[in-house]
């Protein structure tokens, strides 16, 4: 996993786990969103479901032990879940072209799954929109020091900045997590669902919902005149 993020995790509240799902799912009952790692492998949860494994595959955990980070807000692991699982660019705007308000709302009207990324020509610091089914949730790093801001907060300073957004389409599998006697398989189990019980775009109408403007085929394209 990126080094960048797992300094940030290892800034969460953070208690050990054993006894592999049973244990994981005795400290996820209520409605828990952070990060559990086995040593190896790492899983995002939001609201006790999980929303992306790296470096390892869910079964993984079935009986292991380590340490669950608890996020200060449920949008980083969701952000942190895509940003590793990566995604496609889908297009690159310039705010003044296309202000990110403008950009918000016709992303949540399409019911998007992915996130918009702020850094490219911004010197104050890395913003960020996460996007499951349509509902977004706000997070961001400012300044040198990379002061964490979330929620609405975040997303007034991302869109009073000027810069270059790049929006990515993220194909996002939300399971539950197995319980203890649900071990095998785990990789296989339980349809993909949205974090916000909002039915996620399975049926590839996303493109026709994200904003209008034709995309920049390149990043001279995007900058400022």
């Amino acid at each position: 996993m990126d080094a960048q993020r797992r300094e940030a995790i290892a800034e969460w509240d953070d208690r050990s786990f054993s006894d592999g799902f049973a244990g994981l799912g005795r400290i996820v009952d209520d409605g828990f969103s952070g990060a559990a790692t086995d040593g190896t492998g790492w899983i995002f949860l939001v609201d006790g479901r999980v929303v992306g494994v790296v470096d390892a595959t869910l079964d993984a955990f079935a009986d292991a032990a380590g340490t669950v980070y608890r996020a200060p807000d449920e949008a980083l692991p969701v952000l942190f879940a895509m940003q590793e699982l990566g995604g496609e660019p889908r297009a690159k705007y310039y705010t003044k072209d296309t202000p990110l308000r403008e950009a918000d709302q016709k992303l949540s009207q399409g019911g998007f799954t992915g996130y918009i990324e702020l850094s490219e020509n911004v010197l104050s610091g890395d913003y960020y929109v996460a996007y499951t089914g349509g509902e977004s949730m706000a997070a961001a790093y400012v300044g040198n020091a990379r002061r964490l801001e979330t929620g609405d907060d975040a997303f007034d300073l991302a869109a009073g900045e000027v810069g270059i957004y790049t929006v990515y389409e993220v194909d996002l599998d939300v399971r539950p997590l197995p319980d203890g006697d649900d071990a095998e398989g785990a990789d296989d189990a339980g349809a993909a669902t949205d974090p916000t019980e909002t039915a996620g775009s399975d049926d590839g109408n996303d493109a026709d919902e994200e904003p209008t403007d034709e995309p920049s085929d390149t990043e001279s394209d995007a900058e400022p005149e």
